[in-house]
């Protein structure tokens, strides 16, 4: 697995639809988040997916990398003696 959204065919192994039909009414059943594309192809971030079959995210996935980033820079407290 990798990349920042699930593919095809892992949506295929998790709902049991082959069809995009299928995929979008197993995932609004279930109550997954998804958007679609515009060809209207359902997207399901796999950071979520992760999270939704509680398996641990991976340390190479894309939000660590923004996470790890944000953690990098130290916030201005000093703004909140100017209030």
């Amino acid at each position: 697995m990798s990349g920042l959204f699930m593919t095809t065919e892992e949506l295929t192994e998790l709902t049991g639809f082959k069809q995009t039909k299928g995929h979008v009414r197993w995932l609004e059943r279930n109550r997954w988040r998804f958007v679609l594309t515009r060809s209207e192809q359902p997207r399901v971030a796999r950071d979520y997916f992760l999270d939704r079959m509680g398996l641990p995210r991976s340390s190479t996935g894309f939000t660590d990398k923004v996470n790890h980033a944000a953690t990098l820079e130290e916030p201005d407290f000093s703004a909140l003696d100017r209030i």
